[in-house]
């Protein structure tokens, strides 16, 4: 199987190629092949999500988990499968699962949202004072003004969270994105603790068990 890693490095040798010798210092293929993989990387994973979510009538929910999750990682950090195509299907039965799951609380607790999202809130909130940024081996941070400002931006980010998912519910938006989003936080605030990186880990060991793929 052709890899994203693979691909965009044949991408970036082509595009390397064809720039003229004059006028500058050619990009290193490196640089290049780094830069494609993530964009490859985002894409792809992009449309498994909203293929699935499509075919699965799930879109609502499983685009407002996603959103969640994907805004609050920018700032709070994680722990990451050891690779590309695990982390697609982990993410992808992730999502899966917040939508179905944010159905069923919207049908048994819908009107106790506001209450569970003050309490997802205070939860967060903690988790950000004692580990936001939460770095890896392979993503260290350790200019401390960097950190703080992080840190920072993930509390401004929850308050902002907050007020958008009381505003919502009194506007009356579907509760079924509400609570998806109020799940998906959960799970994203969980997976910054050391038992979620202990359940990724898990998690990302028996997807290489079952399906070795790179």
């Amino acid at each position: 199987m052709l890899s994203i890693h693979q691909l965009a490095r044949v991408g970036a040798d082509y595009l390397v190629s064809r720039l003229p010798e004059g006028g500058g210092r050619k990009p290193e293929a490196e640089v290049v092949a780094f830069g494609l993989e993530v964009a490859l990387g985002g894409v792809l994973q992009l449309a498994v999500f909203v293929i699935a979510a499509w075919y699965l009538g799930l879109v609502p929910e499983m685009m407002a988990a996603l959103a969640t999750m994907a805004s609050y990682r920018l700032l709070s950090g994680g722990v990451h499968a050891s690779a590309y195509y695990r982390c697609l299907l982990l993410s992808l039965m992730t999502l899966i699962l917040l939508a179905l799951l944010g159905r069923g609380l919207a049908l048994v607790a819908g009107g106790y949202l506001p209450a569970l999202a003050v309490g997802a809130f205070v939860t967060n909130l903690d988790i950000a004072r004692r580990l936001v940024p939460v770095t890896t081996p392979a993503a260290p941070i350790s200019n401390h003004r960097r950190r703080a400002r992080l840190k920072q931006a993930a509390y401004l980010w929850l308050t902002g969270w907050l007020l958008v998912i009381i505003a919502g519910f009194y506007l009356e938006w579907p509760r079924g994105i509400l609570a998806s989003s109020l799940l998906a936080l959960a799970v994203q605030g969980l997976a910054l603790t050391p038992a979620g990186f202990a359940a990724v880990g898990w998690a990302d060991s028996l997807l290489q068990r079952i399906l070795p793929l790179g």
